[in-house]
Order: structure tokens, then C-alpha cells, then sequence
């Protein structure tokens, strides 16, 4: 275009005599009417060159920044790329770390010991049981020998038909209760609690309720220390309010693994409001209007009677403190020494 354009700008400036003559008239009225169309194209080569400059001396440098851009693309894609695969590394790796920690502590925690712990400890099942005493008739096993205290009547005194448990708070006395109500008491290795009709039996220590037993028996408005578990061999006793009567009032030993009754005591030998176990002797008193009062000396393993000590009214509370027996009846309070 730009050499197109040159050629006819010569011709236009060539003096006519030198042309060949294309047309023979009006010849000088062409050249003015060409010269617009002269200047048009030298305009569009001028603008095609500076194009074409443009394209060709820029390249060079649009080629750098191109790329750079282009490298700088890459090295961001790659540190992205980078990046993400060393956060999916490291999240793999975390990932797996707490399972690996997840795993390992519930291995800890399966094999624990304390795991085992609350197996180890459950509370042994309560057990229930009722003693049918109605057909039970004296019997005395073959058991060991035990011999009875000697006992010495140190001081007796009137106290004017008083309550027991007035001259127990009055003499200062002591009995392994609990509470106020006389139905709580305990010794070195059970407590005891009536409830009802029924003896409730917790192991010290732990708290467990191992018994809950029913058995036939009137209560006294002092209602403790009058029931005993050692070895297995649950001791308690019968009381029937009223004079004598046949198989009524005596203690008994009962084995409470094997529900066996072991020995059952004579008639009338027992209707205090409590015993006491001491080695291997009984101590428990019975009395009732116009009958003998005794305070009894029971072998333990037998339930034989080893002694008794005539007292002038029937003994209702026994207890044993600084070796000596303190025994309150129902209008005499004696001072017995234990030998």
C-alpha cells in the first residue's frame, strides 16, 4: 500500500511531457481530481506502517513481560499447587495422628485398670430372707464348750419404776447406737437398722445392704443391739409380750448362707430389749409379772443355758461398760461385776 501510494505520487509530480498519456483530455482536471485519493492512501500506508512498526518493534519486550507474567502464573500455580498438596499432606497427617491418638487412647482405656474397678466394686446383691420360727422347737447342736462369768452384784438400788432409757442418759452410759431412736445400732463390722417388721444389715465400710431379714419378734420401745451378725451366723431373738407361754421368748442362731436354723434356745429365756455378746457367752435377761427373773448366761455355739443370776424384777436393758455390767429392771437398777 505504501509503495502504491509512492508511484502515484511520482506520476502526479512528473511534468505531463514525460507521462504516458493515458487519456489525451482534460488531463490536468484528473490529476486534481486524484490528488484526494492520493492523499488518502499515503495517510492509510503512513498508518499501516506505523502499524506494522508497532507490531514489529514491540514484540521483544511484550514478549518479556508476556512472560514473566506467564512464569510468574506458573510459579504462583505451582506454589498454590505446592501448597495445597503439602496442606492435604499435613492434613493426612494430622488426620491420622488423632486416630493414631484416638486408637491408642481407647486401648488405654480398654485396658486400664480402672476400667475393671467398677466391676470389681459392684454392690453384692441384697438378699432377702424370711425365718420361719412357728415349727422351730428347742434344739441344741454338738459345738464348742464355753464356760460362764462369774458374776458379783456390786450395787442394787429401787429407782422408783423409771424408764430405761431415762437411767441410760442418766448414768452416762453407752451402747454402740445411732441416732436418738433406738432402732439404728452397730458393731465392728455390720450396722444394723429396723424398719418395719424387717432388720435391714449394711456392711461397714462400704455402705452395702447385704440382709434384709424377717422374722417374728415384739418390739420394746427400746429397739436396738438386740440382733448380731459374725462369721456368717446371724444371732437374734423372739419376743412374745404376755405370760409364759409355750415356745415363745428364746433366742436363736440362724446360718444365713445355707438357710439352716442351728439352735433355738429354751422357752422363756429371753424378752429383754437387748443381748450382749461377750467371748463366747450370751448375756440376756427374762422376767414377767408374778414369774422368776433371771439374767441368763447362753452358750453361744449351742444356745445352752450356762448360768443364770436371780434378780428381784425382770432386767430390760443390759450394758456393758468398763467391765462392768450395768442392768436396768423394771424398778431395780443393779451394778454387776464381770469375773
Amino acid at each position: 500500500m505504501f509503495f502504491l501510494s509512492l508511484w502515484y505520487g511520482i506520476l502526479f509530480l512528473i511534468p505531463s511531457e514525460f507521462q504516458i498519456p493515458l487519456r489525451k483530455e482534460n488531463n490536468t482536471m484528473d490529476k486534481v481530481k486524484c490528488m484526494p485519493f492520493i492523499i488518502l492512501c499515503m495517510l492509510l500506508s503512513g498508518c499501516g506502517a506505523e502499524k506494522n512498526t508497532i507490531s514489529t518493534d514491540t514484540p521483544t519486550e511484550t514478549a518479556i513481560q508476556t512472560s514473566e507474567i506467564e512464569l510468574k502464573g506458573e510459579t504462583e500455580s505451582s506454589s498454590k499447587n505446592a501448597t495445597e498438596t503439602t496442606a492435604e499432606s499435613t492434613s493426612g497427617s494430622d488426620t491420622k495422628t488423632v486416630a493414631e491418638e484416638s486408637s491408642e487412647t481407647d486401648m488405654k482405656t480398654e485396658t486400664s485398670p480402672a476400667a475393671n474397678t467398677d466391676t470389681e466394686n459392684t454392690a453384692p446383691e441384697t438378699k432377702y430372707i424370711t425365718i420361719n420360727l412357728s415349727t422351730a422347737r428347742e434344739t441344741h447342736p454338738t459345738g464348742d464348750a464355753a464356760a460362764p462369768f462369774d458374776l458379783k452384784i456390786v450395787s442394787e438400788e429401787e429407782n422408783g419404776i423409771d424408764f430405761a432409757n431415762e437411767w441410760y442418759d442418766s448414768k452416762g452410759l453407752s451402747l454402740p447406737m445411732i441416732g436418738t431412736d433406738w432402732n439404728n445400732f452397730y458393731d465392728d463390722n455390720y450396722q444394723y437398722l429396723w424398719s418395719g417388721e424387717d432388720l435391714y444389715i449394711f456392711e461397714n465400710g462400704t455402705g452395702n445392704c447385704l440382709y434384709v431379714l424377717t422374722y417374728p419378734t415384739d418390739k420394746w420401745y427400746i429397739n436396738g443391739n438386740n440382733a448380731c451378725l459374725r462369721d456368717g451366723i446371724f444371732y437374734g431373738a423372739s419376743v412374745t409380750n404376755g405370760y409364759a407361754q409355750p415356745d415363745t421368748c428364746f433366742m436363736f442362731a440362724y446360718d444365713l448362707e445355707d438357710n439352716k436354723l442351728l439352735w433355738r434356745s429354751a422357752d422363756q429365756t429371753y424378752n429383754s430389749m437387748n443381748f450382749i455378746l461377750k467371748d463366747n457367752v450370751i448375756l440376756c435377761g427374762y422376767g414377767f409379772t408374778s414369774e422368776d427373773d433371771y439374767l441368763y448366761q447362753l452358750n453361744l455355739h449351742t444356745g445352752e443355758v450356762l448360768s443364770r443370776l436371780k434378780l428381784k424384777k425382770q432386767p430390760d436393758l443390759l450394758v456393758y461398760q468398763d467391765h462392768m455390767l450395768y442392768v436396768h429392771t423394771y424398778s431395780y437398777n443393779y451394778t454387776i461385776e464381770i469375773e
